[in-house]
């Protein structure tokens, strides 16, 4: 069974629960099509992976320190195999509701977070085919999953100037719901709850560059299997730091860099384990304003390694956003062109060329 659940009317009635002056109501949506051709079809036994991503999102603003804010994702996915044929899979994804309290002054917010179970239950052999290609960690898709059955969970974070710094710390814990994520499956699957808790410091270096650094650390409790433990995700560690530049009279640049390095996953029923991994993100660009329109040119690029070498490979991206004021909307179209190189297995290896299209809309006004 696909569930559908209709996020509108509840957004509605916590809304109109609240009875605050000069609400603020911002939405946004957009488009954005992503394509990966592999070179060598044989060894990949994949032609090419395909998704239609159309996002959407929405906060109302009550008053400067409480908010409501919506996200999800209906999302098209195909992979062309040279031997069977086309699969598809297509749905929402687990739609996200956050209700934000900031104390006096901003510096401390706490939100109340729930991820609507949106998302595809039940989905075929078929349709999990496509859904595991498109949650590679390798190539940067949209969306990593169509649904993991929903959730709940709260958000704490507090920040402030110490001497010429600003300094922060925030935290998160989410409670995952049990579900069925394939068709005849005989037992109901729950994720493990995750705990998040990260530390950032940012600062002014010389006249006008600025640098911040972000340390995060990601703890996976075990997912179960009826209620029995079945898998240890193993815990993740994050590390970013960034450096924003004047570049010119109206243009800005941005360098960053990104550490992510996850723990052996091992299955709790069997001797199965699932290799460490190491994702290494960096990338730059600049934001030039250019009449009323800005433009941002961007070079992006990853490296995934597991030490079983499954997948494994580089990721290397060139594009350019723009920001195209309209009005009261703004439109953001965007392109990037993408080439990069697979390790399917030890030994075997696949060239891979990727192509980005999208337009995003922002439009908001006051009620």
């Amino acid at each position: 069974m696909r569930r559908v659940a209709k996020a509108a009317p509840l957004i509605a009635a916590l809304a109109s629960a609240v009875p605050l002056a000069a609400q603020t109501t911002q939405v946004g949506g957009g488009i954005l099509y992503q394509n990966y051709s592999f070179d060598e079809v044989d060894a990949a036994s994949v032609e090419s992976i395909s998704l239609t991503a159309f996002p959407f999102s929405g906060l109302v603003q009550f008053n400067p320190r409480i908010s409501l804010s919506v996200a999800g994702t209906y999302a098209q996915g195909q992979l062309v195999d040279p031997e069977r044929g086309e699969f598809d899979i297509s749905g929402l994804t687990d739609t996200q509701i956050a209700l934000n309290v900031a104390g006096r002054g901003g510096a401390t917010s706490v939100s109340a977070i729930v991820l609507l179970p949106t998302g595809l239950d039940n989905q075929t052999l078929d349709e999990s085919r496509v859904a595991g290609a498109v949650a590679s960690e390798l190539l940067p898709f949209a969306i990593s999953n169509w649904g993991t059955g929903g959730g709940a969970g709260v958000s704490m974070s507090t920040a402030h100037a110490v001497g010429g710094l600003g300094v922060g710390v925030s935290a998160s814990y989410l409670v995952r719901r049990e579900f069925t994520p394939v068709q005849d499956l005989t037992f109901a699957y729950r994720p493990g709850n995750v705990l998040r808790v990260a530390a950032a410091i940012d600062g002014t270096l010389g006249a006008a560059t600025k640098g911040a650094l972000r340390a995060t650390y990601y703890r996976h409790e075990d997912d179960a299997a009826d209620d029995a433990n079945l898998f240890r995700a193993g815990n993740r560690l994050e590390f970013l730091g960034s450096l924003g530049f004047p570049v010119g009279a109206r243009s800005t640049g941005l360098i960053y860099g990104i550490w992510h390095s996850r723990e052996q996953g091992q299955f709790l029923s069997s001797e199965g384990t699932l290799a460490p991994q190491d994702l290494l993100l960096g990338g730059g660009g600049i934001r030039s304003r250019v009449g009323s329109w800005i433009l941002q040119p961007r070079l992006e690029g990853r490296l995934f390694r597991r030490e079983d070498g499954i997948e494994q490979g580089y990721d290397v991206g060139v594009g350019i956003d723009a920001e195209i004021p309209a009005g009261a909307t703004t439109w953001v179209p965007s392109i990037r062109a993408h080439i990069g190189n697979m390790e399917v297995r030890e030994g075997v290896e696949t060239g891979f060329s990727g192509l980005e299209l999208g337009l995003a809309l922002r439009f908001g006004g006051s009620s």
